[in-house]
């Protein structure tokens, strides 16, 4: 029994697998097709166009600007506990090398006066080793949680889910560490990717150097975001727009890094108006960019479903709505139209649309 469970479910991690690998190749070859007509050219850019107006309506109707914020705003409530928690625990880790690789992600990404004070700061924290207590640990998890249900609310509204499952408390919080422990995962491996043997090796070639750190950091943001995506929701999302959005939201994130870093480093004087502090504002709207950016990649995945939805219902019309209305007609979903419409006149308006179907 168990040998056919185990079986069955690497069959189906196969089976996911492939058809993952299978996706960007499919893609390619419907964009060369489409390329190469003429006529269907002209009908891609025009559906290309469509598709972005619609995004951008979503986007603003979400209000995905102001739930940044809001996140934003919960992220830096953790965000010091949380660096804090790693510092502390992380460096009994010695293959990580953590503080060398901090001070790296700081000197690439902050401002130099800025990278010094902050590195200054991670060398007392962790000299002292004793700075993370009880209380820093329950306002992480309080942070953390708090972080966790607004995010997978937000997922759910606008995955346009208008009732989402209820969980018991046991459920939600096992789906909450689980959702912790790999973010933890996550971040152990982007820490740790340059003392993985393989990469070391390959690392020693130089003109593989620059390919492989531009590659490694874009597939595991990539994996991050599906993850997250895949995770998150009380909704399960079809494999094929789970797989296009994240993508492209991480083509968008990388541009976005590299756009930030050179406004930031070239159109701005935030170390001249805030000197030491300047990391406050430049963390603070690195965070609240990082958010818009999630939010947006979940957007676009709804955008990417709802699509696929639309061209079943605009190939049998008459089919979609008859199996709606026997879905919200169900007693398994309380019989959600029944303080709208009575079940005769429900049964009655599905026996016309057959009726007009047969003829």
């Amino acid at each position: 029994m168990m040998r056919k469970k185990r079986a069955s479910w690497l069959t189906t991690i196969k089976d996911s697998l492939l058809a993952y690998l299978k996706l960007p190749f499919s893609d390619l070859f419907t964009i060369y097709e489409h390329i190469s007509n003429p006529e269907k050219r002209r009908k891609m850019l025009k559906n290309t166009w469509h598709f972005i107006r619609v995004l951008y309506i979503r986007v603003t109707s979400e209000g995905v600007l102001k739930e940044s914020a809001s996140l934003t705003y919960i992220t830096m409530l953790g965000f010091i506990p949380f660096i804090t928690f790693i510092i502390m625990l992380v460096p009994e880790l010695p293959f990580l090398d953590v503080k060398s690789k901090l001070n790296e992600l700081l000197m690439a990404n902050l401002m130099p006066n800025s990278a010094e004070a902050v590195s200054h700061f991670i060398g007392e924290m962790l000299q002292q080793r004793t700075g993370f207590n009880i209380f820093s640990f329950v306002l992480l998890i309080v942070t953390s949680y708090s972080l966790f249900r607004v995010i997978r609310n937000t997922f759910d509204r606008i995955l346009s889910m208008d009732t989402s499952p209820k969980l018991d408390w046991i459920g939600q919080l096992v789906k909450f560490f689980g959702t912790l422990i790999i973010g933890l995962m996550i971040m152990i491996l982007l820490f740790s990717t340059s003392s993985m043997p393989l990469v070391t090796r390959l690392l020693k070639y130089s003109f593989l150097t620059q390919q492989l750190l531009n590659i490694i950091p874009f597939f595991l943001q990539f994996f991050a975001l599906m993850l997250l995506y895949m995770l998150l929701p009380s909704i399960r999302v079809k494999r094929g727009a789970l797989f296009r959005g994240a993508f492209w939201t991480t083509v968008i994130w990388t541009v976005a890094k590299s756009g930030f870093d050179w406004y930031i480093y070239n159109l701005t004087n935030v170390q001249a108006v805030y000197g030491y502090l300047a990391v406050l504002p430049i963390t603070l709207m690195w965070i609240y960019l990082n958010w818009v950016i999630i939010l947006g990649g979940i957007v676009l995945i709804s955008v990417i479903d709802q699509s696929g939805k639309l061209l079943i219902a605009k190939s049998d019309p008459k089919r979609v709505v008859r199996i709606t209305l026997e879905m919200y007609s169900d007693k398994k979903l309380n019989k959600k139209l029944e303080d709208y419409i009575a079940r005769s006149e429900l049964k009655e308006f599905i026996n016309v649309i057959d009726e007009e179907g047969e003829e």
